[in-house]
């Protein structure tokens, strides 16, 4: 039987957790329309912080010996690295079941390396 392989995003959707690790910068922006939940009205300035550096993580979901998909953890990597994975997760089968290492190792065998979060110490 085949194994197939597939990511699902589950987070960082906080912009605290950017905040916290400095990936976010001060923007001003003019809104558009009046706000719906404040006071603030068309035209007027308000200050974000926009996030410089999209991460996703989620877990891996591995198809193929049971009626439900069994699950593994996978830690944050720059988003546009989880779509391409994902991407190639879909389109890679295998006999048995492999690690979320051995799956990096194959994809980054003929892929750009996977930009991983690493926290700083």
């Amino acid at each position: 039987m085949s194994i197939r392989y597939s990511l699902n995003m589950m987070g960082p959707w906080h912009t605290g957790w950017y905040q916290e690790r400095g990936l976010t910068e001060k923007k001003t922006i003019v809104l558009e329309k009046d706000s719906l939940i404040s006071d603030l009205k068309a035209g007027d300035s308000v200050e974000i912080d926009e996030i410089t550096e999209y991460y996703s993580a989620g877990r891996l979901e591995i198809y193929g010996e049971d009626l439900y998909p069994d699950e593994r953890a996978v830690p944050p990597m720059r988003s546009d690295d989880w779509n391409n994975f994902d991407d190639w997760l879909r389109t890679f089968e295998t006999d048995d079941k492999w690690t979320l290492s051995q799956l990096v190792e194959m994809y980054e065998r003929v892929n750009p390396k996977i930009r991983w979060w690493k926290e700083q110490e």
